[in-house]
């Protein structure tokens, strides 16, 4: 086998890939998910011992609740089966808890439910009883003896990824989400003209009256999606985003139809058109083709 081949059967783990503050937050969920899940089992073990000794105790007066000591109305309410969905609740919970935090950490779009459904057993449709009974029961059993790891998460993640780094990810569907909005939905044609250092946006905002004769600018969500790669270009990364521009970033209402940049260097100010035009003006020329290149394209991208 030559070098080439060795380095190629090299498999780098998910673990391997994520920095120490990653690792540090998944390795503190793992603790907290895998105690959960036994201290549940402790206490399942618990509840059915106390009910086994109310019953024991109330065995000679009648037909008495095994709980009508443990539990009160409006205080404290608990139950075998809560105790078991709890804990299989677990599952869906550690997936959702580690989704969102890579996501909101790297600007990423993360599909739980599809993880979900890779790393979770199946539910059963509702069928005929003879089918449904025992479909359920192995569901169930299934459920509780999961045993979920952080690095198994990881790999679905970077399987939506295709495989890149998450941070270079980002940047990929960053610049995606720019091109889809600036072009139509057959990829033939541009949404946007570039004129010196001005990029205009068509049909990007309205002006809408509401009550009283207020009125109100919204900027659309493909504008916006324009406006966030705008932001990282400016920014050179998803921090350090001047206050003057975060405060465009988002759709909706403005009260206003007139921003200025104060604090950036390369994006200067920008302007909303009641014929639903939105003009953009960089610092320079090079500037405003730069941006248009990197992120929006000069040829239709289909």
């Amino acid at each position: 086998m030559d070098l080439l081949s060795k380095f190629s059967s090299i498999e780098i783990k998910p673990d391997a890939r994520i920095s120490e503050t990653d690792r540090t937050f998944c390795q503190a969920h793992q603790a907290a998910y895998d105690a959960a899940r036994a201290s549940l089992q402790e206490l399942e073990f618990f509840w059915e011992d106390m009910q086994r000794q109310q019953q024991e105790a109330l065995a000679s007066t009648g037909n008495v609740p095994s709980e009508s000591y443990l539990t009160t109305y409006g205080k404290l309410r608990l139950s075998e089966r809560d105790i078991q969905e709890q804990r299989r609740s677990l599952h869906p919970a550690f997936i959702d808890r580690l989704a969102s935090y890579f996501s909101s950490a790297y600007h990423l779009t993360i599909q739980t439910e599809d993880i979900k459904d890779n790393l979770l057993p199946h539910k059963p449709y509702h069928s005929s009883p003879q089918e449904y009974r025992p479909q359920m029961e192995e569901y169930t059993a299934a459920m509780d003896s999961l045993s979920l790891h952080y690095t198994e998460i990881l790999e679905q993640i970077f399987l939506q990824t295709g495989g890149r780094e998450l941070a270079e990810s980002a940047v990929c569907e960053l610049k995606e989400k720019c091109r889809r909005a600036a072009w139509d939905s057959a990829g033939s044609k541009a949404r946007f003209t570039l004129k010196k250092a001005s990029l205009q946006l068509d049909f990007a905002c309205c002006y809408r009256l509401h009550y009283q004769n207020y009125g109100a600018w919204e900027i659309f969500q493909r504008a916006v999606d324009i406006l966030k790669g705008i932001a990282y270009f400016e920014a050179e990364g998803f921090s350090g985003i001047p206050d003057s521009l975060a405060q465009a970033l988002h759709s909706g209402d403005h009260s206003k139809n007139c921003f200025t940049f104060p604090g950036c260097v390369k994006v200067q100010s920008m302007k909303l058109y009641k014929n639903h035009r939105i003009d953009i003006k960089f610092h320079t020329e090079e500037h405003a083709r730069k941006f248009v290149e990197e992120y929006l394209g000069t040829v239709p991208p289909y």
